[in-house]
């Protein structure tokens, strides 16, 4: 078979695209930033996992390496320090670090509470003597950090049951150890979240006491992701990608939560069994203003933040913010 010069320049183009294409697709997946990312190991950490392993991040360049690390307080630490690019953990250890001065900056929602659907509860033994508010009252309740939203919440709630939040005295736990530390008596109390609340609850061996956190709102922003000032002013376009990929993620993880029940277990130590027959938090796909502001709110008045700050002052502009249920 003869090849006219037409047809091999035609072949010979055609490979040469062929092998282009290939190389920059290895070009490509070989460039990709890595982001260090640190996250509490708890059901939270899903939308941040299915990012990961679904590929959302590499949509936008990056690479996430996810380590867990225990307790929201440490992993601002760390993110501080440089030792991570992201971090995320409960909100009221940001607004204590912006207070202070220290370059925190929110980047992102992460879990919201909402009292018609409660994921976060008060927790006695069950044979404990503990039966009503007023019961807990000198009592020593375990938490992330002495003044964090579970510690806080559980002292304004027993105030408002006819209870002295003030005699309550707190315990610095992981989330992994206040289970361990409410079931061999250590502490009397303990406010658990997914999947740690289901293990508990599975055990037969705790009660629900309350839910603590209907103190600070209906609904309010939980927990969020944060990277220092300076790592979002200098890198806004990788910013901008990790918060695209969560919050596709987080559309992806609500709707669809036994997907995720498999990665959150491997990643927090527990039974997927139990995982999925329990309660699961929900991840913010947006956030309002009015569900930031509340938990600000409670953080002044109850003393927690020495001075009232304007929000502005601490989102990043990569927060993908939405209007407040029923406003217009």
């Amino acid at each position: 078979m003869t090849i006219g010069r037409g047809d091999f320049v035609k072949r010979a183009a055609g490979a040469s695209l062929g092998a282009f294409i290939a190389s920059w697709g290895a070009a490509a997946a070989q460039h990709l930033t890595t982001v260090r990312v640190l996250e509490v190991p708890a059901d939270g950490a899903k939308s941040v996992l299915y990012a990961q392993r679904s590929n959302l991040f590499s949509k936008y360049g990056i690479q996430a390496d996810i380590v867990a690390l225990g307790s929201g307080s440490a992993i601002y630490a760390a993110v501080l320090g440089g030792s991570a690019d992201f971090g995320s953990g409960s909100l009221w250890p940001v607004f204590q670090a912006y207070a202070r001065g220290l370059p925190l900056r929110i980047i992102a929602p992460a879990s919201i509470y909402a009292s018609d659907h409660p994921d976060a509860f008060l927790l006695v033994r069950k044979d404990s003597t503990i039966r009503r508010p007023r019961d807990l009252n000198g009592k020593i309740v375990g938490g992330d950090a002495p003044n964090d939203i579970a510690m806080v919440s559980t002292r304004a709630w027993l105030d408002q049951h006819g209870g002295d939040g003030k005699s309550l005295h707190t315990i610095e736990l992981t989330s992994t150890a206040q289970l361990a530390a409410l079931e061999a008596g250590r502490i009397d109390a303990a406010v658990l979240k997914p999947p740690f609340l289901t293990a508990a609850l599975e055990t037969g061996n705790f009660r629900q006491l309350g839910t603590p956190y209907d103190v600070v709102g209906p609904r309010f922003l939980l927990s969020c992701w944060v990277a220092t000032a300076d790592f979002v002013a200098k890198n806004p376009d990788v910013v901008k990608g990790f918060v695209n990929g969560l919050t596709e993620a987080a559309r992806y993880t609500n709707a669809h939560q036994a997907a995720t029940i498999d990665m959150v277990a491997a990643f927090t130590g527990q039974d997927p069994v139990l995982l999925g027959r329990g309660l699961r938090s929900t991840t913010a796909e947006t956030v309002s203003l009015t569900e930031m502001q509340r938990p600000l709110d409670f953080a002044y008045n109850h003393g927690i933040i020495e001075q009232h700050f304007d929000l502005s002052g601490i989102l990043a502009s990569s927060v993908p913010l939405s209007r407040a249920p029923g406003q217009r």
